[in-house]
């Protein structure tokens, strides 16, 4: 009976630690902050779709006064640190088109962390600046951590050990 305990708990621990290499992503959201304005957008990242540079060319959800961007980007490009998902997007540069009804908006920006960095919508249509932010910075990162597979691994063989001592009693 102790060799079977013994041989479970060494096959639960060596498929546990089989685990461990898997990949662990996060979503990083950050506002975007005018120093005149206050909040003027927000963008979420999936780090997971990082290439080999650290650089995410998508997004999962990316705000700009009031107004949500449609996919797909002209340019878009995020740079994170992917040691350190809580230091946020250190660069962010993009190009994105808006388009409603009567009106076609382009948003473009370059924004670095510690350097700030600017906004602008222009009408298409016209050519007429519809608002310009010379002082945007980031504000600071949230990041929502997707679990890791040994986590969840781990948390179904505690529940299933406690549901087998609630069977035994």
């Amino acid at each position: 009976m102790l060799n079977k305990l013994i041989l479970r708990a060494f096959f639960s621990i060596t498929l546990a630690l089989s685990f461990t290499g898997a990949a662990n992503a996060a979503l990083i959201t950050q506002d975007l902050i005018s120093g005149t304005d206050g909040v003027i957008g927000s963008v979420s990242i999936d780090t997971a779709m990082a290439d080999d540079w650290d650089i995410v060319t998508d997004w999962v959800s990316f705000e700009i006064g009031g107004y949500a961007m449609s996919q797909p980007p002209i340019f878009f490009e995020a740079v994170i640190d992917t040691m350190d998902f809580y230091a946020g997007i250190q660069s962010l540069n993009f190009d994105v088109n808006d388009t409603c009804t009567g009106c076609e908006w382009a948003y473009n920006g370059s924004v670095e962390a510690g350097f700030g960095g600017t906004v602008d919508i222009f009408d298409v249509a016209s050519n007429d600046l519809v608002t310009f932010w010379g002082d945007v910075t980031f504000g600071q990162a949230t990041v929502v951590p997707t679990p890791a597979t040994l986590v969840l691994f781990l948390t179904a063989v505690a529940g299933l050990a406690a549901r087998r001592k609630i069977t035994k009693l």
